[in-house]
């Protein structure tokens, strides 16, 4: 069912003095002039989720879910069943990421029983060379991933600014599987890391605060595919520590695309079923 929509209508019989049954093919005009607003109208509110700011994906998939029908011969509905519509039209409530701690079996430990998780940020091409970056980022020797294995769901790690990460040597349980009664396990990716991209050699190449802040320690993965096109992706890791301050989505005021989008159309609608309407009667 949808969640969001904008209806457009003609009732004749508040219009004219009619009797009888009235169709679209006693006004075929103005069917067509509903048919043709309600496809006008998808194509705008589509229009103006791509130009609002939003994520790309989000972007994509909302204005993929705007769909148009006919509900009777003068009525239509232009509707979305994205499921974050009613969100973005009215506004976002601050959301607190590090709930996903309490959820996600991907979850490790500090050795003082804090738990975090690795998260991977993709930083995409046009981004680094809004940034002055793309160069510095091409240069890296590519990392990749070299196996998968497996560890226990909250594992407890050790954590060191220098040496990077590692399984304790003292482990506590944390979940456990119903059916083997053991630890529950999850997969664990085994890297070989090639080159990053160090705070200190953006600061030497002139690289502002703010830039280094968000691309320090930026690795390149080598994403090309065997026969096609080389390809990189770009990845910083960052971890989600309970008990931070950090991970909070900040509220959303309300962007309202669907009701911009129909106000700007209602009065072009309405001039169209006028025009249909008047051209019809003038036919001898």
């Amino acid at each position: 069912m949808a969640d969001l929509n904008i209806k457009f209508s003609f009732d004749l019989g508040d219009k004219l003095d009619l009797i009888g049954i009235v169709n679209k093919q006693v006004f075929p005009l103005l069917n067509q002039a509903v048919r043709a607003v309600a496809a006008q109208t998808a194509a705008n509110w589509q229009a103006n989720v791509h130009q609002a700011k939003l994520w790309s994906g989000e972007k994509d998939e909302y204005a993929k879910s705007i769909t148009w029908r006919m509900t009777g011969d003068f009525s239509a509905v232009v509707e979305s069943d994205y499921r974050y519509d009613q969100e973005i039209e009215s506004g976002r409530p601050a959301r607190d990421l590090k709930k996903m701690l309490g959820t996600s079996a991907k979850v490790r430990r500090t050795t003082d029983g804090r738990r975090f998780l690795v998260i991977p940020m993709r930083h995409n091409v046009s981004k680094l060379e809004q940034a002055g970056l793309a160069g510095m980022a091409s240069d890296l020797d590519p990392s990749k991933i070299i196996s998968q294995g497996e560890r226990p769901s909250g594992e407890v790690t050790w954590l060191s600014p220098t040496a990077g990460m590692g399984p304790a040597a003292k482990q506590t349980p944390y979940l456990s599987n119903t059916a083997t009664k053991q630890a529950m396990m999850v997969t664990k990716n085994n890297y070989a890391w090639g080159g990053r991209l160090t705070n200190q050699a953006m600061k030497g190449a002139g690289v502002p605060d703010a830039v280094r802040k968000w691309a320090s320690n930026m690795y390149r993965f080598d994403a090309s595919t065997p026969g096609g096109a080389k390809s990189s992706v770009y990845l910083t890791f960052r971890i989600m520590m309970e008990g931070s301050s950090g991970w909070v989505v900040p509220a959303k005021p309300g962007l309202f695309l669907a009701k911009k989008t129909a106000d700007a159309m209602q009065p072009k609608a309405e001039s169209a079923f006028a025009e249909a309407i008047r051209r019809t009667l003038k036919k001898p």
